[in-house]
């Protein structure tokens, strides 16, 4: 009789610690995959670096086409009416951000003879991964206007658009 306590205290210990052993495993299991997913991402993030690191030319052209896309896209926002934007804007970027041009930030200035705006200056403000932040100046013979442009390299397009505010005049000659 006595063994048979003995042996019945046993194997419930046992089973407890089977027990244990299997919520230890589907734990361990859950562990596993999440640092398997991180593992993945910085193996995506450690090529992307090394593309840059390692191809510094081909980001050079990205950037040098991608500063033309937005010295385009300038031009067209500070040179046509704000009713044309949603023909003109498709190729440069998404309905979103033609929406917020025409309802926000074009409104603010009235065109009634739209002067002509060149724009001088498309200067990297920063840069991360696959977008691009531009500082862009347009200028014309009465005002200066400053924007911060958002680029995405990869699909070229802009993701942001934000009028800055400008204090004092800008000069190029200098």
């Amino acid at each position: 009789m006595r063994v048979n306590r003995i042996m019945i205290f046993v194997s419930i210990i046992l089973f407890g610690i089977l027990l244990v052993q299997i919520n230890q495993n589907n734990q361990l299991k859950k562990q596993y995959m999440t640092k398997q997913a991180d593992y993945k991402k910085q193996q995506v993030n450690y090529q992307t670096k090394q593309t840059v690191v390692s191809q510094p030319d081909l980001q050079q052209i990205n950037l040098s086409s991608s500063q033309t896309r937005v010295r385009q896209f300038i031009e067209i926002v500070q040179n046509n009416k704000a009713t044309d934007y949603a023909h003109l804007l498709p190729d440069y970027t998404n309905t979103t951000i033609i929406n917020k041009l025409t309802n926000t930030l074009a409104p603010s200035v009235q065109n009634v003879t739209l002067a002509h705006y060149d724009v001088p200056v498309v200067a990297i403000s920063k840069q991360w991964q696959d977008k691009v932040d531009y500082l862009v100046i347009a200028k014309s013979d009465v005002q200066s206007v400053a924007w911060r442009v958002t680029y995405d390299v990869t699909n070229q397009k802009v993701t942001d658009v934000a009028r800055l505010p400008l204090k004092g005049a800008f000069d190029n000659e200098k």
